[in-house]
């Protein structure tokens, strides 16, 4: 009896030390090479846009443009996450996906307070999306409703409710109510205009007018356009309306952005106030886009919020981020203010960031030249936000600033020349700058005067974004950087002269998210290939053919199951459990459902090569959940399908090995993943 005991000890130090399945609070969650620590990302694969942003019952939503099966831009979805703080999100399921009427582009949603549309089922207010469908007939708006606060979503069945009047471009409705009339505005991009449409009920709409001939920039098209309505310095008895449109195209950094007009609304009309070939650009930086603000934000708060895509379409699909691609900013509250031009949209951080700002460093009075020390130096971080003043005199530095991200020749200059009265933000030098032609153009510049001899910067700085507020907001610049995870470094740094820092202020920024969704038993989880990356349906796997992690976990005689939902991907493919296998799963078994061929297979690689042992035939489904488990003592190999058995078989190729994942040509998520020993002395 000891003897057998001994054995049983024996065995379970060789599975792993066991422990209750628990989240995984893994620290490599979110902590890729590049991964924002504070700004929105997905857990995987391609966003772009921000849709549908709405606040409804203490929640602000963020629906995003997204391919959930790929890295680059593919069949649109909208992505779903949502805040109570806009700081810290939390990660839907998505919300609607492509249908017979096509792919779903860009977009947005309100509360309908009134159930005008009538979509109303229970005590919650419906909340109403409207959004375009790209097809090859062409693009027509589609709406969607939800009476769940968001969580679950119904196509309108009398889709689509503006179909196309022979447009190419024909997309992206921003829709807002229209209290003076008691009615729904839209606003939407036709190519290079911007067509105003009204409705009573959501769902029927007439064509109302349209803005754009001769105005502003037309370098490109234009898209997801936002019509809103801001007090001038805060003086609610004199307001303005404001016009967003991007422009896919000719932006004064190259590339894709943003332009805005102020003018004035009727219900039916936007006047432009400006002069018609003004262009009033909405950032400076190459990686602002898209943006468009938050619905119904309460009366309470009395801010108008919102947040762009950071990249650019000259380069988003190529920028070298894995196993996600791209970024949202920080949301920002915008205003207007009157300087002596005219009346500007201003844009300053919103305060809820304060909440994750660390200890703080501090400096008054410090007086920078080329030859002096950096007063900075044993600073560093790649999270961070900085608060300057800056004293320009004449005489003082011909450029002064900051180095930010700096480590061995590298480093990303944020900046003012005071001769062209520019702040700027260089990233020629600030890593890898060599994935595009188009990402390593020279600076970015944004024309700013000195307010009573005074410059000021607030900076906030991720591991692969810098977003520059000059003057309190006056200008912005928002760049996309690549440096190496140990480019840490910070200098302040002066050329031809002194500049006096009247105040600095740095806080780091603690990161927002949490511990890993995925639950397993196993941990030391590493890639063998294909892309990985832990979400809220688990440890998900994508690759156009065979994809494998592994566990640093080795069992022998053991049980291993999980939860596989193979997703929609580049094909019907398969979800799998490696068993007793070596690190590169070159040899091992696996046991797997697969959804191409309605299979639940086990077989063994011998140096890579596969060697069926046995199968069974049942209908494996698209995006719903099996489990699937395996029991392996010594020869013999049972797995189970729903804990149901389906495959009996013997073979004597392996004895024991690790433990890992496989995914063959789809996308798949495995989620309570537990391993276990079995008792030798039955």
């Amino acid at each position: 009896m000891k003897k057998k005991l001994i054995q049983v000890v024996i065995l379970f130090t060789m599975l792993f030390t066991m422990a209750l399945p628990v989240s995984a609070a893994d620290s490599s969650y979110y902590d890729e090479d590049y991964r924002p620590q504070y700004h929105f990302t997905p857990e995987a694969n391609w966003m772009n846009d921000p849709n549908g942003m709405v606040y409804y019952a203490g929640e602000y939503h963020l629906f995003y443009q997204h391919h959930p099966y790929g890295l680059q831009w593919g069949p649109m979805h909208w992505g779903h996450a949502v805040s109570k703080d806009l700081v810290h999100w939390k990660h839907l399921p998505i919300a609607l996906s492509p249908d017979e009427k096509g792919t779903i582009f860009s977009g947005s949603t309100v509360v309908d307070w009134n159930n005008t549309s009538g979509f109303q089922t229970g005590k919650e207010k419906p909340l109403v999306s409207i959004y375009t469908q790209d097809h090859e007939d062409g693009q027509v708006q589609s709406i969607a409703y939800s009476n769940d606060k968001g969580r679950t979503w119904t196509k309108y069945s009398g889709n689509p409710v503006i179909p196309n009047p022979g447009k190419k471009d024909f997309r992206d409705p921003k829709v807002f109510w229209y209290e003076k009339d008691k009615k729904w505005v839209l606003v939407l991009a036709a190519g290079d205009r911007i067509l105003i449409y009204t409705s009573k009920n959501l769902k029927q709409w007439t064509y109302a007018s349209e803005f754009g001939q001769g105005q502003g920039s037309h370098g490109g098209v234009w898209e997801c356009p936002d019509l809103f309505e801001l007090p001038v310095d805060g003086n609610p008895k004199q307001k303005k309306w404001v016009m967003q449109v991007s422009v896919g195209n000719g932006a004064v950094s190259g590339g894709s952005g943003m332009q805005y007009f102020v003018g004035s609304f009727d219900g039916t009309t936007f006047k432009n106030e400006n002069p018609p070939d003004k262009v009033l650009w909405t950032d400076y930086g190459k990686d602002f886009y898209a943006a468009v603000s938050w619905s119904d934000t309460p009366s309470s708060d009395g801010r108008r919020l919102w947040l762009g895509w950071m990249s650019n379409w000259q380069y988003a699909n190529d920028v070298p981020t894995s196993p996600w691609r791209s970024a949202m900013t920080i949301p920002r509250e915008v205003k207007l203010k009157a300087f002596s031009k005219g009346v500007r949209v201003i844009q300053t951080p919103v305060t809820e960031l304060q909440s994750i700002r660390g200890a703080s460093h501090e400096w008054k009075n410090k007086s920078i030249s080329p030859e002096s020390s950096n007063v900075l130096v044993g600073l560093s971080g790649d999270a961070y936000e900085m608060n300057a003043e800056f004293q320009v005199n004449p005489g003082s530095a011909s450029e002064f600033g900051f180095k930010v991200r700096t480590g061995r020749h590298q480093y990303t200059k944020v900046g003012y020349h005071q001769k062209s009265g520019k702040l700027f933000v260089d990233r020629s030098q600030s890593g890898n700058v060599t994935f595009n032609p188009t990402f390593n153009t020279g600076k970015q510049a944004a024309p700013l005067k000195p307010v009573n001899g005074k410059i000021k910067m607030r900076i906030f700085v991720d591991r692969s974004s810098v977003e520059v507020f000059g003057n309190d907001g006056q200008q912005v610049l928002t760049d996309i950087i690549l440096p190496d995870r140990s480019s840490k470094g910070l200098e302040l740094y002066a050329v031809n002269g002194r500049v006096k820092v009247n105040s600095l202020t740095i806080h780091p920024l603690n990161k927002v998210w949490g511990a890993s969704p995925f639950i397993s038993n196993l941990t030391g989880w590493t890639t063998v290939n294909g892309t990985w990356a832990d979400t809220i349906d688990g440890k998900q796997g994508r690759s156009d053919g065979d994809s494998f992690i592994m566990s640093s976990a080795s069992g022998a005689d053991s049980t291993y199951e999980s939860d596989i939902t193979v997703k929609d991907g580049n094909g019907k493919g398969a979800g799998a459990l490696v068993f007793r296998s070596d690190k590169d799963a070159q040899n091992g078994y696996v046991a797997n459902v697969d959804a191409k061929h309605d299979l639940v297979k086990f077989f063994k690689f011998e140096d890579g090569v596969a060697t069926v042992i046995a199968e069974y035939k049942t209908p494996i489904d698209i995006n719903k959940k099996y489990h699937l488990k395996t029991v392996a003592q010594g020869t013999h190999f049972k797995i189970y399908l729903d804990d149901r058995l389906v495959i009996d078989a013997e073979d004597s190729a392996f004895s024991e090995g690790q433990f890992g994942l496989n995914v063959w040509d789809a996308t798949a998520a495995f989620q309570n993943v537990n391993a276990g020993s079995l008792d030798v002395r039955r």
